[in-house]
């Protein structure tokens, strides 16, 4: 996942899921750096309801049968 702000560009990998005191928690690394993203339940079906559109789940779907990229 790339993140892309004004200052800068951050490469985000995604490397473990929890919950805790009703959180989810996203663990991973930006770059180098060690991060976590904090979603309220909220957050996450605000999340889920912009990924569930036609053309997401495409992708999503075509993903599946393509081979990774190489960077």
């Amino acid at each position: 996942m790339l993140v892309k702000t004004p200052a800068m560009r951050l490469g985000v990998e995604i490397r473990g899921s929890r919950t805790e005191n009703g959180l989810l928690i996203l663990s991973g690394v930006a770059n180098v750096m060690p991060c976590t993203i904090e979603m309220e339940g909220r957050e996450l079906w605000s999340l889920a309801a912009r990924l569930l559109r036609p053309s997401i789940i495409g992708l999503m779907l075509k993903s599946l049968f393509v081979h990774p990229r190489k960077d």
